[in-house]
């Protein structure tokens, strides 16, 4: 795959756009908002492009007719030379490339049950398989969310704006500092609440993307917290935020991230789309 130069991502701005799927992370690293890569079929002019964000999410779009593109996409995705050392998490669009997914990984592709609970790690890793899970999109329904304000439980925990200190102390797998470049990009750009108890930072919900008027978010709370509606409690504390602020807020997860879909629907979102959603192995 060939390097795509930077000062050309605004060609491809447009098609992305258009996708019908939620295509936020791949728009911020198109819109320089986030130090990504992109990869093409070819330079003059391309028709195929893989869009990687740092975070460890990519997207592949477009459809080209250049077999060496996709011979080296198919050693690519199943990490045979190496190249990178974390899993990651690709979409594809259009709807037509499933199909060519999998052909072109064959017996290397696993179809997991969607609703299947992911685990972090996997005894497919080595053998270099690619898991099939689903990505979900959801659309917000502010009239449930509003009923679910409406009708929370009072509570009286200490909910603040995501500060320098705290963006670099808060530790997870979600977390603002491994979405953004560092804390001045995050404030110039994003924001963040962080619930507190006895000082402790114990829940966070902030903007894992913004582009336009849209607000990605992203959640994250700490294991021997979990369970007990802290994160509901700052989740709403953002998505209050975003009505003041004219923002509409986005939501997507895996489908096999349970408490992410409960949590959602708790808070007024509804699924929408599910589309396949490949965990590349490292």
């Amino acid at each position: 795959m060939i390097v795509f130069d930077s000062g050309d991502y605004k060609k491809i701005i447009p098609i992305v756009r258009s996708a019908d799927i939620n295509t936020m992370f791949a728009l911020s690293v198109l819109e320089t908002k986030v130090k990504g890569k992109v990869f093409v079929d070819q330079k003059a002019s391309p028709t195929s492009f893989y869009i990687h964000h740092p975070y460890g999410m990519a997207l592949l779009c477009g459809e080209t007719n250049n077999e060496d593109f996709y011979g080296r996409l198919t050693a690519y995705m199943l990490n045979l030379e190496k190249t990178r050392d974390k899993i990651e998490w690709l979409q594809v669009y259009p709807v037509s490339l499933y199909s060519k997914v999998e052909d072109i990984l064959g017996a290397n592709l696993m179809k997991k049950s969607p609703d299947e609970p992911y685990e972090g790690s996997s005894v497919w890793e080595a053998d270099r398989k690619v898991l099939e899970y689903q990505r979900i999109n959801f659309v917000f329904n502010k009239e449930k969310y509003l009923f679910f304000i409406r009708n929370r439980q009072h509570h009286d925990y200490k909910t603040v704006i995501t500060s320098e200190a705290l963006f670099y102390q808060l530790d997870g797998s979600v977390v603002p500092k491994l979405f953004w470049n560092d804390f001045s990009d995050f404030k110039k750009n994003g924001v963040g609440f962080t619930l507190l108890k006895h000082g402790v930072p114990i829940s966070t919900a902030f903007s894992s993307f913004t582009i336009d008027n849209r607000l990605e978010i992203g959640i994250e709370t700490s294991k021997d917290s979990r369970g007990s509606g802290f994160a509901s409690i700052v989740c709403a504390k953002l998505m209050d935020y975003c009505l003041v602020n004219e923002y509409e807020p986005v939501w997507s997860c895996n489908s096999g991230n349970i408490g992410s879909r409960k949590l959602a629907n708790k808070l007024g979102f509804e699924e929408l789309i599910k589309t396949p959603y490949y965990r590349l192995p490292k």
